[in-house]
């Protein structure tokens, strides 16, 4: 993969749908469970500042609060879920990378080391995978040489007898 993709795949934000689709889902319900409890405190004291106040004074006064904040609530909200799959990218796409080298380690390949951003929260355990890829070659590549010599080694007990 040439330097260009690999910079292109990492302009992608939509790394993992589901992943980052729950995180935006569990968003926009904080944002609507904080607006119906930003209306319910509203009504409330609308309703207790004046108990004798008719029931149409106290929703116009609600109405003349709530309603000009949940409309910039709602111009808000699309940076909210853009800063949050952005965020999101760095968890996801590392281990979309980690899922991708253990795919390729259980299937038998050998895995390219992983490299992590500096600074992420990853690093550690990136470094940790690399070692243990790194471990399990040497121990193949130590098998398969034990493997040939013991073959080779009966191919010359079978030509000398």
């Amino acid at each position: 993969m040439s330097k260009r993709e690999k910079h292109e795949r990492r302009k992608l934000y939509w790394v993992d749908p589901a992943l980052q689709g729950g995180l935006v889902l569990r968003s926009v319900m904080h944002w609507g469970i904080c607006l119906l409890s930003v209306g319910t405190v509203l009504v409330l004291g609308a309703a207790f500042s004046d108990i004798h106040a008719p029931v149409r004074a106290v929703t116009e006064m609600v109405s003349n609060y709530f309603v000009p904040a949940v409309l910039v609530s709602l111009l808000v909200l699309p940076i909210i879920v853009l800063d949050t799959i952005r965020h999101s990218n760095r968890l996801v796409g590392s281990v979309a990378r980690f899922r991708h080298a253990m795919q390729r380690l259980a299937d038998g390949k050998t895995a390219s080391p992983l490299i992590v951003r500096e600074g992420d929260c990853w690093k550690n355990l990136a470094d940790q995978f690399n070692r243990v890829a790194l471990r399990l070659e040497e121990l193949e590549t130590a098998s398969r040489e034990t493997s040939e010599q013991t073959s080779s080694c009966r191919q010359e007990e079978v030509t000398s007898v």
